[in-house]
């Protein structure tokens, strides 16, 4: 395994090539522990766990793992169309990581959304046979009646799919309900409510699995997941 020089380890966490990398260096923009560091091609004897940028420090981390709270009018994609992307609430380093997210909200749509470079783990988010179940709270343009509600217990076609899909669990609450699913289908939740009858004015995701929106997020915050939260997952 090559020596961990200091233009490797910012290359790693989405400085740029190397040579960006020595360039930040060479221009003063890199500390370690409050000292500034002038030689991009210096040793290190093992990795630290910050490193300061612009003034900015910085976790080491190469595996990312990252729950953010998406407001709405942004795109869950790279190259988005008619919104602002997501993918700008976030450092861009991230995407020169190769960030991705784990299943999609639409433009609509708000709420909790993980990001991560591994592909195990968002296959594992992503995949309705690994049961991560979502959470959903929706506003309605209509009374949500029993006989909707049945019916979405029970499962409801929907166009170009081929098995009914079905509300795992509602809750109502004053003024919303909480639905949970177990797929991720595209704009599952509002053509579920369509299906029988009813419209969905505002969506929220609330939780991904065990993780539940963390509420210090105001909307457009992220932050990274925890050793327990990402185990939760696994």
């Amino acid at each position: 395994m090559p020596a961990l020089t200091l233009d490797r380890l910012l290359a790693s966490i989405g400085f740029g090539s190397r040579k960006e990398a020595r360039a930040l260096v060479r221009m003063g923009l890199v500390e370690l522990d409050g000292n500034v560091l002038d030689d991009p091609f210096m040793e290190l004897k093992e990795r630290p766990e910050n490193i300061t940028v612009n003034g900015e420090e910085v976790p080491t981390v190469e595996k990312l793992y990252v729950m953010l709270h998406k407001p709405v009018d942004f795109e869950c994609s790279h190259h988005p169309r008619d919104h602002r992307s997501v993918y700008e609430l976030l450092p861009d380093r991230f995407s020169a990581m190769g960030i991705q997210s784990a299943g999609r909200l639409d433009a609509d749509s708000s709420g909790i959304i993980l990001f991560s470079n591994q592909g195990d783990f968002i296959h594992r988010v992503e995949s309705p046979k690994k049961g991560c179940l979502k959470r959903y709270r929706v506003t309605l343009a209509r009374e949500f009646t029993e006989a909707q509600e049945k019916e979405l217990l029970a499962g409801v076609m929907l166009k170009d799919e081929r098995r009914p899909v079905l509300a795992r669990e509602i809750v109502r609450e004053e003024g919303s309900v909480v639905i949970t699913i177990g797929e991720g289908l595209y704009h599952q939740v509002r053509r579920m409510f369509a299906a029988v009858g009813n419209h969905v004015e505002t969506l929220e995701r609330i939780s991904i699995g065990p993780l539940v929106l963390d509420e210090s997020l105001g909307e457009g915050g992220w932050r990274f997941l925890t050793e327990a939260e990402i185990a939760s997952l696994m």
